[in-house]
């Protein structure tokens, strides 16, 4: 065996200690980069992250039972209202992403290479948009929420919840500030929603900018009308532009329903009996009296006729009911809509009735049905036969109508109907008898997650005690 010398060994030591040393400054290049790991963020991969947030927005079965497009299977409580806290956490994560996006198109060091994702001020003005249409979501669904204070990390971990109306009238300046910012440069890559088109992106804008301004019919009508002629000449012109979620056939992509009917075998979401007989009418359960309903459901598998499963109740004879039309629950990549031009020809019929604008209530009204008629695929004649036997007469007509085409529309359909409950003319609608959380009738508003009140206590407080319980009955500053 050789006998290690030890002085030769400590001589290497030394050696390589003082090469080291000596290479302080060298540079070698990209020998520690990992290429997989980049540095620098993606303000295309954030704002594709974002838009695919919306899913859960635009697929939510929880409020199309409020409204009562739907009623459940065997399992009732969703139509019952089990659920009392919801969480706003993951929407705040997503709003992390699109100020990072403001953020990298906003900061001298960055925005230079930021422009390879689109000009700065296209990729600015439709991150503020999409963000604006996310907190104008949730202050309609919690009420108060943190707005001036939020997402400012380890800044600020106790942001204050801001007044419905403060938030309100911050969002307008936002989609203002946005609308001014879009220019003629390249739209923003990684845009699956809209393409870059920055045409589409401001109608998108007006479009949310005037659904803001009519929700303000009630509590604030001098501002709503004044934002609402501001935007509704510049909404969404035609079904061809009609905004709605892009799913793929890729099961990782694919739409709600087909996702929960086909590829997990459930069958739990009936039509309501409420929307069904509404939609029957004077006609029968074979041939409705609105053509619409032969476009968003299908007869029942035992009776081959329409029929509507009774609201808030157990259903478990599946078979005896409709489902929504195989054209949604069997495509993949079928669209759920966020806005559609027949909401726009709606909300300016009513802006018009409520004498916000000269134009023509009743004109509207009839174009509004048209549009919904085409959007769901009714012949041209069908739709006009319907349209001469229900014209417009009243807000109610608006209401009723509004409600219809707005089907699957949850969450937008829900704060709709509230506001026009406020109003004095949504369309009536009863809830169930046995209600569960405690609600006392078809929900006002989601309640904060169970753990809002110990994570921010005092601003918590602050806002339950300005706003009301927080519960599912509160009636928020919007529709008092």
């Amino acid at each position: 065996m050789k006998k290690i010398n030890l002085n030769k060994i400590w001589l290497c030591i030394l050696a390589l200690s003082l090469s080291f040393t000596a290479c302080d400054t060298v540079d070698f290049g990209d020998m520690n980069v990992d290429p997989n790991s980049p540095t620098d963020a993606s303000s295309a991969s954030l704002l594709t992250n974002a838009e695919r947030s919306l899913d859960g927005i635009v697929s939510s079965t929880t409020t199309n039972c409020y409204v009562q497009y739907l009623s459940n299977g065997q399992y009732d409580e969703e139509s019952r209202y089990q659920t009392l806290n919801w969480s706003f956490n993951g929407l705040y994560a997503t709003l992390v992403d699109l100020q990072k996006v403001i953020e990298l198109n906003t900061d001298e060091a960055t925005k230079v290479n930021a422009q390879a994702y689109g000009s700065n001020g296209n990729q600015i003005a439709a991150a503020t948009i999409l963000r604006v249409y996310l907190l104008h979501h949730m202050t309609d669904r919690w009420g108060m929420i943190p707005y001036t204070e939020a997402i400012q990390g380890l800044e600020n971990q106790y942001p204050k919840y801001d007044s419905q109306e403060s938030i309100y009238m911050g969002l307008f300046d936002e989609i203002d500030s946005a609308l001014g910012m879009i220019n003629s440069g390249n739209g923003p890559t990684g845009d699956f929603l809209l393409g870059g088109d920055m045409t589409l992106w401001r109608e998108f804008g007006n479009t949310v900018k005037m659904t803001m301004a009519l929700r303000l019919s009630n509590a604030d009508p001098t501002t709503g009308s004044a934002k609402f002629n501001e935007a509704y000449n510049n909404a969404i012109s035609s079904n061809a532009n009609n905004i709605f979620y892009p799913y793929l056939n890729e099961d990782t992509n694919d739409n709600f329903y087909q996702d929960h009917f086909v590829d997990q075998g459930r069958r739990d979401y009936l039509i309501s009996d409420v929307f069904a007989d509404a939609l029957i009418g004077t006609g029968t359960p074979t041939v409705p009296e609105d053509p619409r309903l032969t476009k968003m459901a299908d007869p029942a598998t035992n009776s081959g006729t329409y029929v509507g499963a009774p609201y808030g109740q157990s259903n478990s004879a599946t078979d005896d009911y409709s489902f929504i039309t195989a054209d949604i629950i069997t495509k993949s990549d079928a669209p759920l809509y966020i806005y559609t031009y027949s909401e726009v020809l709606f909300a300016r019929a009513e802006a018009a009735a409520l004498g916000w604008t000269s134009e023509d209530a009743s004109a509207l009204y009839d174009q509004a049905i048209a549009a919904s008629m085409e959007q769901w695929g009714v012949d041209a004649t069908e739709a006009t036969a319907y349209i001469a036997l229900n014209p417009y007469s009243s807000l109610e007509d608006i209401a009723y109508e509004k409600w219809v085409a707005m089907f699957l529309q949850g969450y937008n359909s829900w704060a709709e109907w509230r506001r026009q409950k406020a109003m004095g003319y949504e369309r009536p609608l009863t809830a169930p008898d046995d209600l569960l959380s405690n609600a006392t009738g078809i929900p006002q508003r989601h309640a904060y997650s169970a753990t809002a009140g110990s994570l921010n206590e005092e601003n918590y407080n602050a806002a339950v005690s300005a706003q009301g319980p927080d519960n599912l009955n509160t009636i928020l500053w919007i529709n008092q």
